[in-house]
């Protein structure tokens, strides 16, 4: 779903990323400016989305 963090994998990396879609490219979006947003093409072999953040877990709150 659009917005929603991805664990991604390009090839032989992964990367956290937040997800959007405009047409046939997958856009995966940093939180960090210091960082350009990744295009990918939907179709390509290369690409797989391993998972979904659900929710994060803080120790010593």
């Amino acid at each position: 779903q659009r917005g929603q963090v991805v664990v991604a994998r390009i090839g032989d990396e992964v990367t956290v990323k937040r997800f959007d879609r405009k047409r046939n490219k997958i856009i995966l979006l940093p939180e960090n400016q210091d960082f350009e947003p990744i295009e990918v093409d939907s179709r390509s072999d290369d690409f797989a989305i391993e998972g979904l953040a659900v929710g994060v877990i803080r120790d010593g709150i």
